[in-house]
């Protein structure tokens, strides 16, 4: 009689033994399933990753970027001018009548928006030697609009270091073109030459450039080489704040004449 108490002994063991078992693995599951989320041992299911996908993003304390035409008496647009003489005012009969103020004022009168204004040109100018040295402090003014008006003393061939054959002058606005792009957020406006023997060559240059960036040029040409009639040269001799007119550079009436035609070409970008 013994042998069968022995028995149901051992069945009563392996009972509990294998419910033990049991009790655990399910305790393991309902642990995987509480923290299947966190631990990363789910996917999302077709609704939720829909909904997901179509949410909108998380809100942030982030100011949204100001649209280009967003300018005020507390945020003026800044207009940072490149160039040579032309761009200085060489030799209008006042330092406010050079085409670069005349289009300030323009802008201002037409769109009325304040501007501020950065002129990093100088007198026999380059590329080489008035941008490319200047450009650390160029980026700083974080321009809103950028004039380039380069060519005409590259097209001398005998000025080094001003001086570049068309090839290098193209890769030198493209480069300049480039950096201003990566390290400003700036609208570009492209001058062509001013009235000189090669003044085509390189114009072809400046348009070639403009159309492989998408950019807006100001073509120069018909305003010089109309000058008998629209008196856009400076008369010789005559007085002007940086000493007298040589027949070469702009008047008064010239400077406005070039500052109209960029601002034709600046006037689309405020239309959206």
């Amino acid at each position: 009689m013994k042998r069968p108490e022995h028995h149901h002994t051992h069945w009563f063991v392996g009972v509990a033994a294998v419910l033990f078992v049991l009790a655990g693995v399910l305790a393991v599951c309902s642990a995987v399933r509480t923290h299947a989320d966190e631990w990363g041992l789910t996917a999302p299911s077709a609704a939720s990753a829909s909904a997901s996908k179509n949410a909108a993003p998380a809100a942030t304390t982030d100011k949204p970027a100001l649209a280009w035409t967003d300018f005020s008496t507390r945020r003026p647009l800044v207009y940072t001018a490149l160039g040579d003489s032309l761009a200085v005012g060489y030799f209008a009969t006042a330092k406010d009548k050079g085409y670069v103020p005349e289009l300030a004022r323009t802008i201002t009168a037409q769109q009325q928006v304040p501007v501020k204004v950065h002129n990093f040109s100088e007198n026999g100018g380059s590329i080489n030697t008035v941008a490319f040295p200047q450009l650390a402090a160029i980026y700083a003014t974080k321009p809103d609009l950028v004039t380039i008006e380069f060519g005409t003393n590259e097209s001398v061939y005998d000025d080094p270091p001003h001086s570049a054959t068309p090839a290098r002058f193209q890769k030198n606005l493209t480069r300049l073109i480039k950096d201003l792009q990566a390290h400003t957020d700036a609208q570009i406006v492209l001058l062509t030459t001013w009235n000189q023997p090669r003044s085509a060559t390189y114009d072809a240059r400046v348009q070639t450039v403009a159309k492989h960036y998408g950019l807006r040029v100001a073509n120069l040409e018909p305003i010089w080489a109309d000058a008998q009639q629209n008196g856009a040269l400076s008369t010789k001799g005559a007085a002007s704040f940086l000493g007298y007119g040589d027949g070469f550079h702009p008047s008064d009436a010239g400077h406005a004449l070039i500052a109209k035609t960029v601002y034709q070409q600046v006037k689309p970008l405020f239309t959206p």
